[in-house]
């Protein structure tokens, strides 16, 4: 079956308003995000209600696929089950996404979202598709004259290298979100020890600004909170968003990458701390 095709006008106009803002950090962090593989639980007030995972593949020597997905746990599996899958592709030469795929599922909703970034043509292909329906809406944006940009997906990596990661500072670059070019802004408010599954970690408090939010289900509606790891990995391991009724916190289970597994860490710590309090007398009485 041929699917039905509406388009847009050729190529929506850039905003004219639109000012790109640029404040990085001259000193990025030289992690490397190539085989991480995070793991989240979401948390509705006191319930389980979803499970998040993110993992990074190296394509080749310019790219790297970032893809993560969110699907319903706990109680929320009793109501409606949610399914949000999706991938960028980002060049490290250019700083920005070369493509960008959303899958979202949400009971009987489905729909897929694929973003094309033409550099060349300074255009970007939105695509928004209806798979029940078989439908195909186009739409075409010009890309501003920015320096790089990124987009929902992308845009946390970019921080966690790029960000100034001092208490009272903020990072800011142009975003590609709402099919509209516009700056976020990430500002680091404190730094705090806190407590994790892997004991008590140094965690810089981050809120970024309002347009930083992915669409669906658990879209925000007010303030946000992060908390990223005070060393070089900046692990995102805690965040905090107000939704339509309460709000859902996202607290990190799991995280492994190159020359780190942060659980068997941790596991491997304890036994060596408590062997040490076992030799020291610390532990276990005269």
């Amino acid at each position: 079956m041929t699917p039905c095709l509406s388009f847009s006008s050729p190529v929506a106009g850039i905003d004219k308003t639109y000012r790109p803002e640029v404040k990085v950090s001259r000193s990025p962090s030289n992690y490397d995000f190539d085989g991480e593989e995070l793991k989240f639980k979401l948390y509705w007030t006191i319930f389980h209600v979803a499970d998040s995972k993110s993992k990074v593949k190296r394509i080749d020597n310019k790219r790297l696929k970032f893809w993560g997905k969110v699907s319903t746990a706990g109680i929320a599996s009793w109501f409606k089950k949610i399914e949000d899958e999706g991938f960028s592709i980002w060049n490290e030469e250019k700083l920005s996404p070369e493509k960008t795929y959303i899958f979202q599922k949400e009971g009987d909703y489905e729909r897929e979202k694929v973003y094309t970034y033409d550099f060349k043509n300074k255009v970007v292909k939105y695509e928004k598709i209806n798979p029940k329906k078989n439908k195909v809406q186009i739409k075409f944006v010009k890309i501003p004259e920015v320096p790089f940009f990124e987009d929902i997906v992308t845009s946390a990596y970019f921080f966690r290298k790029y960000g100034i990661f001092e208490v009272g500072k903020v990072t800011s670059f142009p975003l590609f979100a709402g099919g509209k070019f516009q700056n976020v802004s990430f500002k680091v408010v404190a730094l705090e020890e806190i407590d994790t599954l892997f004991g008590k970690l140094k965690a810089y408090k981050v809120i970024p600004s309002n347009n930083l939010s992915p669409e669906g289900a658990f879209e925000r509606k007010g303030k946000v909170v992060f908390w990223f790891t005070a060393d070089r990995r900046h692990l995102p391991i805690k965040a905090v968003a107000e939704v339509a009724i309460g709000s859902v916190s996202a607290v990190l289970v799991d995280a492994k990458g190159k020359g780190f597994d942060l659980r068997k860490d941790t596991e491997k710590k304890r036994r060596e701390n408590l062997f040490r309090k076992i030799l020291t007398g610390e532990l276990g009485g005269e």
